[in-house]
């Protein structure tokens, strides 16, 4: 595990995002950011922006299959994706911070129930798993109080018994409640991970770092 900032801000997760085999950084990210982002989870840190915003944790979600983009990308910053080998769908949904709005892993996925039907179902043919509308802690930004790898998952610290047993059955995987860079329960924003490993934010303490290995299904 390590832990870094973005120009002194902890919350990682707002502007990177990353799977197994590519990491998503701001054209601006500084080296120390994408070197531990490179170390920890093993992958090909790609510098871009979504529709000239370096929020790429906020507007992207994805998988081992394919990510989700917003109608605000520009044709430039899809083909660069592309070009890398990327699954991409752009979607017109209108709730179009696809990171706060999943949560997904290779096995499933919890999506926010406002997002409508058909754009769902497209969702779903492009990552290649099924979303279920869920909320967490009465937070229906689900991909904002949860994030997931294909061992574990931690969700907001006030999440409740019965959304943890519907987010697990729904990932397909084990989790725990958690909370990152000293007490913030929207744990997607102080964290950038895959199935390797993961990256926190600075202000994260060490009780949170080690809830966050063991959530996510570090430790064997």
């Amino acid at each position: 595990m390590l832990k870094t900032a973005y120009y002194g801000n902890p919350f990682l997760g707002l502007f990177f995002r990353a799977n197994n085999s590519v990491a998503l950084a701001p054209i601006d990210a500084q080296d120390k950011s994408v070197d531990a982002i490179e170390r920890e989870l093993g992958v090909k840190v790609v510098k871009t922006l979504i529709g000239g915003s370096n929020l790429l944790g906020i507007y992207t979600a994805m998988n081992s299959n394919g990510i989700i983009m917003p109608n605000i990308a520009e044709h430039g910053e899809v083909a660069a994706l592309r070009k890398e080998g990327m699954n991409v769908f752009v979607s017109s949904e209108l709730n179009n911070a696809h990171g706060n709005n999943l949560c997904v892993n290779d096995k499933g996925g919890i999506i926010n129930p406002h997002v409508d039907s058909a754009h769902r179902k497209k969702m779903e043919d492009a990552l290649g798993i099924e979303l279920v509308p869920l909320s967490i802690a009465k937070h229906t930004t689900v991909g904002s109080a949860c994030v997931a790898s294909n061992k574990g998952f931690l969700a907001h610290y006030a999440a409740n018994e019965d959304e943890m047993k519907a987010v697990g059955d729904a990932l397909r995987v084990p989790g725990d409640k958690g909370t990152v860079n000293t007490g913030a329960g929207y744990v997607s924003s102080g964290l950038v991970h895959n199935d390797r490993g993961f990256v926190a934010g600075e202000a994260s303490t060490g009780f949170e770092l080690g809830k966050i290995e063991s959530a996510l299904g570090y430790l064997g």
